[in-house]
């Protein structure tokens, strides 16, 4: 699909845009267009999973080893949880 922009300040900023992260001018206004829309780019989703891992990591590493609990000790007898 083809879009051709009139808007010279909108060039202008495509332009600067292109410059700034070194991609093309379609690079650039799909990353201003996800960045607008709150969408994460490959390299955020991949910062947010490191995080993600590290946070599991480190939940894992204060779980006591070899307990485990059942039912019982998790809900009561109407089935709630304690």
């Amino acid at each position: 699909m083809a879009i051709s922009i009139k808007n010279p300040r909108a060039v202008e900023a495509v332009k600067r845009l292109s410059a700034h992260y070194g991609t093309s001018y379609a690079e650039a206004i799909e990353r201003a267009a996800e960045a607008a829309l709150g969408l994460p780019d490959d390299a955020a989703q991949a910062r947010a999973m490191e995080r993600l891992g590290r946070i599991v990591a480190a939940y894992n590493a204060e779980l006591p080893v070899g307990q485990t609990l059942d039912t019982d000790q998790l809900y009561d007898r109407d089935g709630l949880p304690r």
